[in-house]
């Protein structure tokens, strides 16, 4: 990991030699020095990572030492560049005296930062004598960046159960049947065979789905709390948003969840119970305390003493879990099914291994694909049946087409079994990753809490942050990362759980936890990473901390550190942190924020997402490597200093956003607005407007007018219909959520947007008497998502002429026809239409949708066939219906569409 680091130092600071260095005055020399060395010092890197790894004791000191120095190098040069730069920003006369008022200082920080250059090079001496010592070897080898495939983000999961399909009906079976009274399933195997899986393959299945009214699904980690298990099936089971359950005690979120399911068939899935945290320590006891982590051997009845959560209705409801111990499941006072999940057997494991090592589109490339197989039954069969040991070993050997490296591995199998062999494996794959970059990417997943689901929005940018992305000629570094995750999800080295329906690109992950510890073990013995509760020495020696669910005071001062994340913090202060690149935080209550950021200029992230009323200090203003501030879901003022940060790329507020009236930076790519506050001023329309219009390369605008200011979102509007200056925005994404009646004409405002790809406007109090022309709809939309009161004329003949449509939901048509003629919607794959109350007839021609894949109709009650025209559509493979009561089962369209191959199921009801 030593040659990442400097790579990405090296390039951190090739960007700022190339840029003309005149800013580091009689010290630009020492950088062109400083920045060759480097360079010859990365030729050093790759046999001296390949010694450490080997156990060789001086050779790690080495690497550590070549890790330290890298960074200060980085950290030195940076300081001055800020400087420069810091005083390029002040313009005008004013600005001309600032900076001459701040000569005299600057210049000592300028002998200072020559003096610590020196000192650097001293350090890289004496790394090179150290090298030659130690023989390490000079690699001159050019590296080449890996070449991603073009088709990145169009993959389609292989979301396939293989070998369960037995277990499968056994447990949907046991959850549905007559039985009344509260039971329980639980699931029992070791890591990595399966248990999620499958679990996941019941919680989804149509029966399930249609047999219970409420469901909900939490996952147990190693230190979960039970008030945060409470708060996530809350949120689930009602609906609430995050700032009413955040709220609540212990006490009063148990009592309002089994006031809740008291009528309800429930089902409640924990996913991943360990030993000793099972999962009725979520009941709501006095042996709790709020910020404790639980672990508990206590019965059922002891922990239902006060309030029981989930009640025994004697309505069939029901618990599921998966656990890797027996006793865990034995231990449950009620009666329950254990189901041990075996391994696979031989015939199943190669069909598993067949799909991820040699798809498809790969098999028909190879000249000898009898030896392919040959090999791979061998090596499927060491696998010892554990689905992510076949899936894991899939993806690797997938990158390796060549009977050598295939029969490598077979002859290098490891004697010993399961935990050894999954570790053996990741091992390589690891190993096999085609970038160092790459590499630190992967290592960076378990900064997240264990079983976490990863927004990939964050991730990204979290990894740009960091200096993981590196440049590409036309190529912009989300883009970049994206392609970086679309390979390690290939490898499935990650979990899609989630992909954009228009796009196809992921948009939210889960690592399993076998290789969550395999990659905090790597990142612990390398430096990369540490945790909360690792050793002292650990600790103090990291460049990355991750915490979750610390409770102390304050947050210790680590002196190197580059990136913080915290995780369910409880009150507390941050240490001033100097070199400090990354700052996240989630569902946390902050102390002294102030203090944590104030001279942090090396900062490039500030997160803080679910973390009550935070206010940013007017020093943020002077953070100018800042390019992502994320502060969803924390009411936050931000006023029009941020503004004047020049490399700010992505910002998402919740809060009271101050448009500035003089644009500094012009790069900024998303904006994410939830507007909480009344400022209905014509001035502050006006310079929204002007501002958002400068924002040339805006490309993401969400904006969701909450409690008084309906009448903001109105306004601002009417300002864009009106504004006569010479705003285009180059906006990809718009969402807009309103609360009131609308005119219709208001959609004109997408002319104003000729780059948009989605737009998302939830108008429920709208009534569309006439539904906008097709012009007034971007040729480039891809996702069209439309919730409204009413819509009084049929919107398909519109529609139907976009022609880049992929995605199309709507809500609310008052209609009795409506029709799709052929040739309309050329390129839609999903179509989700809900609550056409008074729609009764769908015409629907040959030759419409031709590409249609998937199609969701609910609430139509009025609707007594379904549309002929359904059977000339060739690639539809999913049919939803739910609340048709005039269609059933048995119809003849259903029969003759599932005899074309097109699953039909009935979905869950929607509010």
């Amino acid at each position: 990991m030593a040659e990442s680091v400097v790579s990405s130092v090296l390039r951190s600071v090739g960007n700022l030699a190339v840029q003309e260095t005149k800013f580091l005055c009689g010290v630009t020399l020492e950088v062109a020095f400083l920045k060759d060395e480097l360079m010859r010092l990365q030729a050093y890197l790759k046999d001296a990572d390949s010694k450490w790894r080997s156990g060789n004791a001086r050779v790690a000191v080495l690497v550590t030492q070549i890790k330290t120095t890298a960074y200060e190098a980085q950290n030195v040069i940076e300081a001055a560049d800020y400087m420069e730069k810091r005083n390029m920003l002040k313009q005008g006369f004013m600005g001309t005296i600032s900076r001459y008022a701040r000569l005299p200082n600057d210049l000592i920080t300028f002998h200072k930062v020559g003096v610590e250059i020196q000192r650097v090079r001293r350090k890289l001496s004496e790394i090179f004598a150290s090298a030659e010592n130690l023989k390490i070897d000079m690699d001159n080898t050019v590296i080449s960046e890996h070449e991603f495939s073009q088709e990145y983000g169009l993959m389609k999961d292989d979301v396939v159960m293989v070998g369960f399909e037995d277990e499968h009906e056994e447990i949907v079976d046991t959850l549905v049947d007559n039985e009344k009274m509260l039971t329980a399933v639980s699931i029992v195997a070791m890591g990595g065979a399966g248990k999620t899986t499958l679990a996941k393959k019941v919680y989804t299945s149509s029966r399930v789905k249609h047999h219970f009214e409420v469901v909900a699904w939490v996952t147990v980690s190693q230190t979960f709390k039970g008030i945060d298990l409470l708060k996530d099936i809350m949120k689930q089971i009602t609906g609430n948003t995050y700032d009413s359950v955040n709220q609540m005690e212990e006490y009063d979120l148990g009592k309002k969840i089994s006031d809740f399911l008291l009528q309800k068939r429930y089902l409640l899935v924990l996913d991943d119970v360990p030993r000793g945290g099972f999962f009725f320590a979520v009941e709501v006891t006095e042996v709790f305390t709020p910020y404790h982590s639980v672990a508990c051997h206590d019965t059922w009845e002891q922990l239902n003493r006060r309030v029981k959560s989930f009640p025994d209705a004697a309505n069939g409801s029901r618990v599921m879990l998966t656990t890797r111990k027996e006793d865990v499941a034995n231990h449950l006072e009620m009666s329950t099914h254990v189901h041990a999940l075996k391994h696979l057997d031989e015939e199943k494991s190669w069909e598993l291994f067949r799909r991820k090592a040699l798809p498809p589109y790969k098999r028909s490339a190879l000249h000898v694909l009898d030896e392919f197989e040959e090999l791979g039954r061998k090596l499927a069969k060491k696998c010892d049946g554990l689905p992510l040991a076949l899936t894991v070993l899939g993806g690797y050997l997938s990158r390796n087409l060549n009977r050598q490296s295939w029969s490598d591995v077979l002859l290098g199998w490891p004697s010993t079994k399961n935990v050894f062999m999954m570790r053996n494996i990741l091992a390589r794959s690891y190993t096999d990753l085609p970038s160092n970059y790459l590499r630190s990417c992967l290592l960076y997943l378990p900064t997240f809490p264990e079983d976490r689901l990863i927004d990939v929005s964050v991730l990204i940018a979290l990894w740009i942050a960091e200096g993981f992305i590196p440049h590409a000629p036309k190529c912009e570094p989300e883009e970049t990362a994206r392609k970086y995750l679309a390979e390690l999800a290939e490898r499935n080295l990650v979990q899609v759980t989630r992909r954009s329906e228009a796009h196809g690109w992921i948009e939210e992950i889960r690592v399993h936890d076998i290789l969550h510890d395999w990659c905090i073990e790597e990142a612990r013995q390398d430096g990369f990473l540490c945790q909360g509760g690792a050793p002292l020495i650990d600790i103090m020696t990291s460049y990355r901390f991750s915490y979750e669910g610390f409770s102390g005071p304050n947050l210790q001062e680590i002196p190197n550190l580059r990136a913080l994340l915290g995780f369910q913090l409880q009150p507390i202060s941050h240490a001033k942190l100097r070199f400090l690149r990354v700052l996240h935080i989630e569902n946390s209550v902050l102390g002294n924020f102030s203090n944590a950021i104030g001279g942090c200029i090396h900062l490039r992230y500030l997160g803080l997402i679910n973390c009550g009323d935070v206010s940013l200090p007017s020093s943020v203003g002077q953070l100018i490597y800042l390019q992502t501030i994320d502060m969803r879901g924390t009411i936050v003022r931000v006023r029009s200093y941020v503004w004047d940060i020049p490399s700010l790329r992505h910002v998402y507020l919740d809060g009271k956003l101050y448009p500035p009236r003089d644009v500094q930076q012009k790069v900024l790519q998303t904006l994410w607005l939830v507007l909480r506050f009344e400022t209905s001023s014509k001035y502050y329309n006006r310079d929204m407007v002007r501002f958002l219009g400068e924002m040339t390369q805006l490309r993401a605008k969400s904006s969701r007018p909450r409690i008084h200011s309906t009448r903001i979102g109105r306004r601002l509007l009417y300002s864009f219909e009106g504004f006569t200056g010479p705003v285009r925005l180059a906006l990809t994404t718009l969402m807009l959520e309103i609360h009131q009646q609308w005119p219709t004409e208001i959609m004109n405002i997408f002319a104003k947007m000729p780059c948009l790809v989605d737009i998302c406007l939830h108008a429920n109090s709208t009534v569309f008497d006439k539904f906008p022309e097709s012009h007034h709809f971007p040729k480039s939309l891809r996702s069209f998502n439309l919730h409204a009161a009413a819509i009084n004329q049929d919107p398909m003949p519109e529609l139907e002429k976009i022609p880049s449509l992929v995605v199309l939901r709507l809500k609310g048509y008052s209609g009795r026809t409506m029709s799709c003629s052929a040739r309309g919607f050329p390129r839609l794959r999903y179509l989700d239409l809900f609550r056409f109350t008074d729609t009764k007839e769908w015409n629907i021609e040959a030759g419409a949708m031709p590409k249609l894949s998937h199609m969701e109709l609910t609430d139509f009650p009025e609707m007594s066939k379904l549309p002929k025209g359904l059977l000339h559509l060739p690639c539809l493979d999913d049919l939803i219906l739910e609340s048709m009561p005039l269609i059933c089962f048995g119809d003849c369209r259903i029969k003759e569409l599932r005899q074309k191959g097109c699953k039909y199921q009935e979905g869950d009801a929607r509010p």
